[in-house]
This record gives structure tokens, C-alpha cells and sequence, in this order.
């Protein structure tokens, strides 16, 4: 028969594996024992420096050492993304990358990573939609009959994109291509442009975020034909996707964490756990909804799939337009 003191010390074990069960970092032993870096691939004060900052920020309930942001922008976000990929696989350097910088740029420029195989997926941080939107004085209120107005008028409507290689205009093109229509890409430099061009009418419409069209979209000068993406969005449920009306364009531009692909498990684990408890913060999410996104959260697993689906995806516009890197 055991002894009274002998339960205590089982009891008092089992209640410290508990503990342990339960604690905000899930971290393995001794990690973390000094602060974490994330890289962002672009400069200081744009947007994909404060979703870096603020998931910095608000690691700090989760994470048990502090997470410190070091900017390393050039090369489209490939210099960042490259170095947080080359970064030593210790588990104290993560990174906030693009998928531009991982599924477009690597089809167009030698880099020293290629396919979503070079690095390791973390999480996904948050999605953004592009739309097709037109001025309201336009002749079609729906994609269906934007497709029969251009298929009727080939090489005579313009819509405008962020220019070759931009997601803008691999979502154009793939709609060319599916729907079989001959459109002119107007190339922009920004959204701002895009905009006052389709309000003064020198082009029929754009390729262009959901954020840079919202405005304009709910004063009732543009028309949104339709949005990118698997599903509707929630700030605007009344706009079909391409996919509904026919046409499988779901391409959006999206933030991901990223790492070192030899990093041990299980240091990238306790990392991954704390930042899915960032993607469920509220005041997390109350911020990447302020700046046009929509957080969705994906582990390793299936955002390694939506990297190659994107990264093939690409490819195949570049081969067929001749854009690809010799």
C-alpha cells in the first residue's frame, strides 16, 4: 500500500506537467532565453511595418521573451526574405514576408530561395482582396456582361494594374486568359492613381484592392464586378467572387511568417502557438481590419499548399505572357 507521502509527491508531480500543459509560451526547455527577432521585409512606417510591429506588440501576452522588429527592405522584399531564410536556424529570427516576395519574385529574378520548399511556412497573418471595379457610367453591371461588352469591343477596354509582375496583374491576366477577352493593361505606379483615373474616365476600370476601392465603392461612384478570393468579404457580402460567377481567379495578396527551414520543430512550435494566440487577440484583429485585411489564421501544412497553388499559379501567367527570368 503506498504511503500517504508517496500520493503527495505524485500529486504535486502531475500538477507541475500540468502547468507546464498550460503555460502561454509552450516553449521546449531553456527557449526562449533572450529576445526573438522579426525581420520585415519592407521599410519603416508602410503597412507591412505595422502589422510587424504590432504582432511584436502583442506577442508579449503570449511569448515569454520579448519579440523586436529589424527592418531589411530592397529587392521587392526578396533582400528580407532572404536573409530571414539564411538567418541562423536557432530559433531567435523569424520574419514577416509577402507572398509577392515568395510566389511572384522568384519567376522573375535569380534569387537565392525558390520554391515554398527553401523556407519554412510559420503561420499566415492575414489576406487582402483585390476587386474588379469599374466607374458607374459603364455599360455592364455585372462581370458577366463586362466579359460579352469586351469580348464585342477586343483591345478597347482599359483596366489598370499595378503593373507587370504585380498581383494586380497576374489577376488580370488570368481573367484574359479564362475568360478569353482582349483588355489593355494600364500600368500604375499606385492606387491613388488608379482611383483618379477611373473617377475621370481614362480608363474603364481597375485591378485594385478591396481597400483602395472601398471609399468610392460605397459613395457610389465606382462598381465592384467582382472580388478575388475563395469567399465573399465580409465588408462587402453583397459582391460575388470571380469563382461564383465562373472563373477561377482566388489569387490574394497576403502577410505570412516565415523561418529558417532547419530551425528545430519544436522552437518554431512554441513561436507558432504564441502567434495563434495573437491572430485571436481583438485588438490584433481590430488593427489588421483597420488596414484592409482580413486575418486568417493557417499553419504550416496549408499555407504550404496555398504557397504552391500561388507560386504555380504565377508561374504559369509568366510562361504564358513571356515574362519569366532567362
Amino acid at each position: 500500500m503506498m504511503k500517504k507521502g508517496h500520493w503527495f509527491i505524485i500529486i504535486g508531480v502531475i500538477v507541475g506537467m500540468v502547468g507546464i500543459c498550460l503555460s502561454p509560451s509552450h516553449a521546449p526547455a531553456g527557449y526562449p532565453d533572450k529576445s526573438v527577432k522579426l525581420i520585415v521585409v519592407w521599410g519603416a512606417g508602410g503597412a507591412n511595418d505595422a502589422i510587424a510591429r504590432s504582432i511584436a506588440k502583442h506577442m508579449e501576452k503570449y511569448f515569454p521573451k520579448p519579440v523586436f522588429v529589424v527592418n531589411r527592405a530592397g529587392g521587392a522584399g526578396t533582400v528580407g526574405t532572404a536573409e530571414i531564410i539564411s538567418a541562423r536556424p536557432d530559433g531567435y529570427t523569424f520574419g514577416s514576408t509577402t507572398m509577392s516576395a515568395v510566389t511572384i519574385k522568384p519567376h522573375l529574378m535569380k534569387l537565392p530561395y525558390q520554391t515554398p520548399d527553401d523556407y519554412l511556412p510559420v503561420a499566415l497573418v492575414g489576406t487582402q482582396a483585390f476587386t474588379l471595379m469599374v466607374h458607374t457610367d459603364m455599360p455592364y453591371k455585372t462581370l458577366k456582361e463586362f466579359v460579352q461588352y469586351a469580348k464585342a469591343n477586343a483591345g478597347k477596354v482599359r483596366l489598370g494594374t499595378g503593373g507587370v509582375g504585380h498581383i494586380s496583374h497576374l489577376n488580370l491576366e488570368q481573367l484574359k486568359f479564362a475568360a478569353g477577352i482582349d483588355v489593355v493593361d494600364v500600368p500604375f505606379k499606385g492606387g491613388g492613381e488608379q482611383t483618379a483615373a477611373v473617377l475621370g474616365k481614362h480608363v474603364d476600370g481597375n485591378m485594385l484592392t478591396l481597400k483602395e476601392t472601398y471609399a468610392q465603392y460605397k459613395a457610389g461612384k465606382v462598381r465592384i464586378l467582382a472580388i478575388v478570393g475563395e469567399k465573399r468579404r465580409k465588408l462587402i457580402p453583397e459582391v460575388p467572387t470571380f469563382k461564383e460567377q465562373g472563373y477561377d481567379i482566388t489569387m490574394e495578396t497576403y502577410t505570412l511568417l516565415i523561418c529558417n527551414p532547419d530551425i528545430p520543430k519544436d522552437r518554431v512550435s512554441a513561436f507558432r502557438k504564441a502567434y495563434k494566440k495573437v491572430s485571436k487577440d481583438p485588438e490584433f484583429v481590430k488593427f489588421i481590419e483597420g488596414i484592409g485585411m482580413e486575418v486568417k489564421y493557417e499553419a504550416t501544412r496549408e499555407l504550404r499548399k496555398r504557397l504552391w497553388r500561388d507560386y504555380k499559379a504565377n508561374k504559369g501567367v509568366f510562361d504564358r505572357i513571356g515574362k519569366t527570368k532567362k
